[in-house]
């Protein structure tokens, strides 16, 4: 359990820290690894996805202790169908951000730990 409670930790980090270089990317361009330039080919404005992302890690923090099956299920399947689009959609049309791949290997990591510990 505290090692899904780190990797979840480390994804709210993670995609808080993308929703803050998204946002503010507008107005002041930053990134430390020149590769958070959202590309114009983003139908939907960047930092909605970082939201969505830590939305739903702070969600799986809250569920690791509520532990209601039906609800984690939800998250599970929310977590797996978000991170292999957003991965797939980034990598066609070639926005190699490694801290978005990072947030996408989280969720996944963090669903595999999730089903292991409703066992």
């Amino acid at each position: 359990m505290k090692v899904l409670l780190t990797l979840l930790a480390v994804g709210a980090l993670d995609s808080a820290y993308l929703f803050y270089t998204n946002y503010v990317l507008y107005t002041l361009p930053y990134c430390p690894i020149n590769a958070c330039l959202p590309p114009a080919e983003l139908i939907v404005l960047s930092y909605v996805f970082a939201i969505l992302g830590l939305l739903w890690f702070l969600a799986g923090i809250v569920l690791t202790f509520i532990k209601k099956r039906v609800i984690l299920r939800i998250w599970q399947f929310l977590g797996v169908v978000g991170a292999i689009s957003l991965f797939s959609y980034s990598w066609a049309i070639q926005y190699h951000c490694l801290y978005c791949y990072l947030a996408h290997a989280l969720a996944v990591a963090s669903v595999v730990l999730s089903r292991k510990s409703l066992k």
